[in-house]
C-alpha cells in the first residue's frame, strides 16, 4: 500500500480536488496520522459531507442547516434536517436521522455522530482536525479565517453629526458601530467606501447664528477649538429655546435660515467661520477613535442637486401640494413627506436624495449602506422608495440599518435641552477612571477607554436600545473591553517566556483539559462571516468574551509555563491561538490592544 501519508494526501486530493497540507498528529485514544485540512471553514467541509448523506437519503439540499448546540455536551454542530424532510420523504425524522448517519462520508473531520429525539444529528469534531487547525492558526497568524475572495462594493455611511453642535454619545455609537462594521465588512472581501453625511445647514444652524451673531467676538477670543464648539453648542441651545418660546425670534431664525441657505451678507461670513470650527473639531474627533474616511459629505453639498432632482421629476415621482413639493407614499404602503417646502427650500429628503445622486457618481457601489438610529426606520423607507423610482438602477442597492438609541443611565441625550454628555468628555471621564483604576500612563489609558466604551457599545444588538454603564464598562472582571485586554495582555506575558513556538508534530497525550479552547478557536471564521451578513458587530463581540473567559478558566486549571514536554506544547499553541484570535477580533471590532495593564 505504501507510505500511508502519501496515500492519505492521494485521497485528499481525489475528494476534495486539490491538496493539503500534511501535518502528523497522533492523539491518545485515536491514533490517525492522516488529517484533513479544512482551511477555516470546518463548517464548510461538514456541510459538503452532509449534502452527499442527504443525497443517498434522497434530497438535494444545497444549504442543509447546521448550528451550535447551546448545550456543547450535545456536540460541535448539530443539524434538525430530518425533521424538515420528513413530510417529503414519507419518514420518521428518526429514521432520516439514522439514514444519514449510516451514509455520512467516512472522514477524519468527525470522531462522533449522535442521533437525538425527535430528529436531530449531532456531530464532534475530532481531536485531530481541531488540533491541526490550531497549527493553522500559528501558520496564518493575523489572516487566520480571512477568506481570499472579493465580494461586493459597498459605500457605507456611519457617523453623520450635525456642525454647530457638540457630538453627543449617539454619534459616539453610529462611529464606533460604523467603523466596526466596516472592517468585518472588509475582512470578509468587501471593498468599502467609507462615507460620512454632515449636516452644515438647516434650522439648526441658523438657531447656533441666531445667538452667535450677538456674540461672535467671545467665540473668537477663544483660544481652544473645543471651547469654540462648547461655545457652538451653548448658542444652539440658547437659540433653540428662543425659538420655541419667542415668535419675534422664531421668525427672525427662519429669515436667517434662508439667508444661510443663500450665503446672504454677514449670516454667510458668520456660517463660514463657525463651520470650519465644526469641521476642524470632528477631524479630531476621527482621529482620536481611529477612524478613516474615503469622503465627506455636507448638506450645503447636497442641498441644490437634491432640490434640482425632485423638481425634475414633478408629475413622475413627487407632485406639488399647497406651495410644497411631496412624496406620496401611500400608493406603496408609505407614509407622505415633504421633498421642498413652502419656502422653496430642500427639506432634509430632497438632500437626501441629492446626496445619493452624488454617491453614485463618486463609487460604483453594488450596495450602498447607512445606518441612523432606527426612529429614523419609517423615513429611510420612503427615501429608498422615492430615490429607486428617480434612480432604477438602484432598485436593490439601497438600504438603511437602524440601531437602538442611546442612553445613560441617568436617561435620554438631548442637545436642543442641554441634557448631554458630549463624547470627547466621555472618554476624557472613561480615562480619568481607567488611570484611577489601573494606574497607568495616560497613553494607555485612553486606549483601555476607548476599548470599554467601544466594547460596551458593540456587545449589544444594534437594533436593541444601548443603556451605556460606566462602571459595567471598565470592570476588570466580566463582560467588557478592559477584561479582553487584560486576556489578551495575559497571553502575551506568556508567550514572551516562549518566544519562539515548538514545533507541534505529535500529540500523544490526553488533551481533555485543553479540548473547552480547542472548540471555540474554529469558529472564529464563521462568527465574522455571521456578523458581516447580519450586519451584528455584537456576534463577534460575545464569541471574543466566551474565548477569553475560556482561556481564563483554562490558564487557572492549566498552568502554562509549568507543564513539560508535549503538555507544554500544546498548551503554547493554544495560548499563541488565543492571542492571534483575540487580536484579530478586537482590531474588527476597531478596539487597539496594550502592552500591559
Amino acid at each position: 500500500m505504501g507510505n500511508p501519508f502519501q496515500y492519505c494526501h492521494l485521497l485528499r486530493q481525489l475528494v476534495f480536488g486539490y491538496p493539503y497540507k500534511i501535518i502528523t498528529l497522533t492523539v491518545a485514544d485515536k491514533k490517525q496520522p492522516c488529517v484533513l485540512s479544512y482551511g477555516s471553514m470546518i463548517k464548510t467541509q461538514l456541510t459538503r459531507h452532509l449534502k452527499k448523506s442527504l443525497e443517498k437519503v434522497g434530497v438535494r439540499d444545497e444549504n442543509p442547516y447546521l448550528e451550535h448546540p447551546a448545550n456543547e455536551t450535545h456536540g460541535d454542530y448539530s443539524t434538525s434536517v430530518p425533521l424538515k424532510y420528513a413530510s417529503r420523504l414519507h419518514k420518521s425524522p428518526m429514521k432520516i436521522a439514522e439514514d444519514i448517519k449510516e451514509n455520512f462520508p467516512k472522514n477524519f473531520l468527525v470522531e462522533a455522530i449522535e442521533i437525538v429525539k425527535p430528529g436531530f444529528v449531532n456531530f464532534w469534531i475530532s481531536k485531530p482536525a481541531l488540533l491541526e487547525e490550531l497549527v493553522r492558526i500559528a501558520e496564518n497568524k493575523d489572516t487566520y479565517g480571512k477568506p481570499q475572495v472579493s465580494n461586493k462594493k459597498i459605500m457605507l455611511e456611519f457617523g453623520q453629526p450635525n456642525t454647530h453642535k457638540t457630538p453627543h454619545i449617539g454619534h459616539l455609537f453610529s462611529y464606533i458601530f460604523g467603523e466596526s462594521l466596516a472592517r468585518i465588512l472588509e475582512w470578509e472581501g468587501n471593498q468599502i467606501f467609507r462615507a460620512n453625511y454632515q449636516g452644515d445647514i438647516g434650522l439648526h444652524v441658523a438657531k447656533c447664528l441666531y445667538s452667535v451673531k450677538k456674540k461672535i467676538e467671545e467665540g473668537r477670543r477663544l483660544d481652544d477649538l473645543k471651547k469654540k464648539v462648547d461655545f457652538l453648542q451653548t448658542c444652539y441651545q440658547e437659540g433653540s429655546y428662543q425659538y420655541e418660546h419667542n415668535e419675534t425670534a422664531q421668525k427672525e431664525i427662519d429669515a436667517l435660515n434662508m439667508d444661510i441657505y443663500s450665503h446672504k451678507g454677514i449670516a454667510g461670513e458668520i456660517w463660514d467661520e463657525t463651520r470650519s470650527w465644526s469641521v476642524e473639531f470632528y477631524r479630531l474627533f476621527e482621529k482620536k477613535l481611529g477612524i478613516r474616511y474615503d469622503r465627506h459629505y455636507y448638506e450645503s453639498q447636497t442641498s441644490a442637486p437634491g432640490k434640482g432632482i425632485v423638481e425634475k421629476h414633478v408629475g413622475t415621482v413627487f407632485v406639488k401640494s399647497e406651495g410644497a413639493i411631496i412624496f406620496k407614499g401611500e400608493p406603496y404602503g408609505l407614509h407622505t413627506r415633504v421633498f421642498i417646502n413652502k419656502y422653496g427650500n430642500p427639506t432634509y429628503e430632497a438632500k437626501d436624495v441629492g446626496l445619493i445622486s452624488m454617491k453614485k457618481k463618486d463609487y460604483p457601489l453594488d450596495l450602498s449602506l447607512v445606518t441612523t438610529a432606527n426612529e429614523q426606520n419609517e423615513y429611510w423607507k420612503v427615501i429608498i422608495k422615492a430615490s429607486e423610482l428617480v434612480f432604477p438602477e438602484l432598485k436593490g442597492k439601497l438600504k438603511h440599518l437602524g440601531f437602538g438609541m442611546i442612553q445613560l443611565t441617568t436617561g435620554k441625550m438631548a442637545s436642543r435641552t442641554g441634557k448631554i454628555i458630549d463624547a470627547f468628555s466621555l472618554v476624557d471621564t472613561v480615562t480619568d477612571e481607567i488611570i484611577r483604576l489601573y494606574k497607568g500612563d495616560r497613553e494607555s489609558a485612553e486606549k483601555i477607554s476607548l476599548a470599554a466604551i467601544k466594547y460596551s457599545f458593540l456587545r449589544s444588538e444594534p437594533l436593541k436600545n444601548i443603556v451605556f454603564d460606566l462602571k459595567m464598562s471598565i470592570a476588570k472582571d466580566g463582560d467588557s473591553g478592559p477584561y479582553l485586554l487584560y486576556t489578551y495582555v495575559r497571553t502575551k506575558s506568556i508567550l514572551s517566556k516562549n518566544p519562539t513556538l515548538p514545533s507541534l508534530q505529535t500529540v500523544s497525550i490526553d488533551i481533555s483539559g485543553e479540548m473547552g479552547i480547542l472548540r471555540k478557536l474554529y469558529r472564529f471564521p464563521e462568527v465574522v462571516e455571521n456578523a458581516a451578513k447580519s450586519y451584528s458587530p455584537h456576534l463577534l463581540a460575545g464569541y471574543l468574551y466566551d474565548l477569553a473567559r475560556e482561556f481564563n478558566l483554562f490558564y487557572q486549571k492549566c498552568p502554562v509555563l509549568k507543564a513539560t514536554g508535549e503538555k507544554r506544547t500544546v498548551r503554547i499553541f493554544l495560548t499563541n491561538a488565543v492571542s492571534l484570535i483575540l487580536k484579530s477580533g478586537l482590531n474588527l471590532l476597531g478596539i487597539e490592544t496594550v502592552d500591559k495593564m
